[in-house]
């Protein structure tokens, strides 16, 4: 690679973060027209081309249009997208109102940091191990220079990571208080006690590719995991319940059903944004869904083989040589990403809330034990082989 001058540097790193940037506030609005499309067919539910069909104006206009979009098979995907549309608008234009009583300042601080915590964990994640693309010669300031699949190649990534992931829900708990409201403070409360439950499993699931990839790298130990580079097949093992835990805890950690005690509707009206509107409550949604995102990154890289085609290992069984299976990939990274995406709104369609007291007991009496025993066989086997 070219030696960057300091300029270069920090115009390649500024270029990187407005990638990264763009990539999220893609994925995100996709991402939630995706869950009403998703939960619409698995719930078999009417949507606003059948239950607004007799609308006159606009209204009527697009509902019509939505209808004769759905008897082509590719456009009928986008049916609903007007209603997605009108919404993003809604929490744009939507007043911001601020109760009387709110501590004006904790009320404003906090969806600013939950977002805030959940793009800065993008900086040590590796999309990609190497060289995505070059910037063509004559290109101001970068010409010539490397576009790496990664913003930072930090050593201690994963600390990284999980240290400013952690710090998001200080955002939750925060506006929750600040809103000097009773659901909000109850919401907070019970966000803060299942994230601190569910922490421990979740980071304890992550030490066991830590332990058999023998680094805290995320490019090296998701290389490492995935073709099984100084690793036993017996590896494999471990990696799948590490898996199915991990996912568990990301369920718990972001929120989302069967875990989304802290908003339950049916319970706390909102939870802990019952007070939010305009833009602040849409700070909150956006770093609900980008904590998604990494949560995926996460069981991509680390479990599902990253950036190979192979999960848990298994990629040590293809030759580098067999074309485009037995090399590295962006297509295969991403799919792995949208597969667990999917499985969250997947989810949320299917199963019931959790008791609170069953959400404890979850967390406490079988993920921990759980995730120090699968620990204990990583590190024997680590040890052994």
């Amino acid at each position: 690679m070219p030696t960057m001058t300091l300029t270069q540097t920090l115009v390649m790193g500024l270029i990187q973060i407005v990638a990264v940037l763009v990539l999220i506030f893609v994925m995100v609005p996709l991402l939630t027209f995706a869950e009403r499309k998703v939960i619409g067919y698995v719930q078999v539910r009417l949507g606003a081309t059948r239950t607004a069909g007799g609308h006159r104006g606009l209204t009527g206009a697009l509902n019509r249009g939505m209808w004769a979009m759905g008897k082509v098979p590719v456009l009928s995907i986008l049916r609903g997208l007007p209603v997605f549309i009108a919404d993003i608008l809604k929490l744009i234009l939507k007043e911001d109102i601020i109760p009387e009583k709110a501590d004006r300042a904790v009320f404003t601080l906090a969806p600013i940091l939950s977002v805030m915590a959940a793009f800065g964990v993008f900086s040590a994640i590796a999309f990609y191990p190497g060289v995505l693309f070059t910037f063509p010669a004559g290109f101001p300031v970068v010409g010539g220079l490397p576009f790496m699949g990664f913003i930072s190649d930090v050593n201690v990534s994963l600390l990284y990571i999980i240290g400013l992931a952690s710090v998001g829900v200080y955002g939750i708990v925060l506006g929750a208080w600040a809103s000097n409201s009773k659901y909000p403070l109850l919401g907070g409360l019970r966000s803060a006690a299942q994230i601190v439950s569910y922490e421990v499993p979740l980071t304890l699931s992550l030490l066991v590719p830590v332990v058999l990839s023998g680094s805290l790298n995320f490019r090296e130990m998701s290389l490492r995991l995935a073709t099984g580079e100084g690793m036993s097949w017996l590896a494999t093992f471990p990696l799948m319940a590490g898996f199915l835990i991990y996912t568990t805890c990301g369920f718990a950690e972001t929120n989302r059903t069967p875990f989304d005690l802290p908003e339950a509707e049916n319970e706390l009206v909102a939870g802990f944004h019952t007070e939010y509107s305009g833009m602040k409550f849409g700070f909150f949604y956006l770093a609900e869904y980008t904590n998604m995102i990494v949560v995926s990154t996460f069981a991509s890289g680390f479990f599902l083989g990253g950036y190979h085609f192979l999960p848990f290992g298994l990629q040590r069984f293809i030759p580098a040589t067999v074309p485009f299976f037995g090399q590295p990939s962006l297509i295969f990274f991403f799919g792995k990403v949208f597969f667990i995406l999917f499985t969250y709104l997947w989810v949320r369609a299917t199963l019931p809330r959790y008791r609170y007291d069953q959400l404890m007991d979850v967390g406490w009496k079988y993920l921990i034990p759980l995730t120090l025993v699968n620990l204990f066989v990583a590190a024997l086997i680590r040890f052994a082989y």
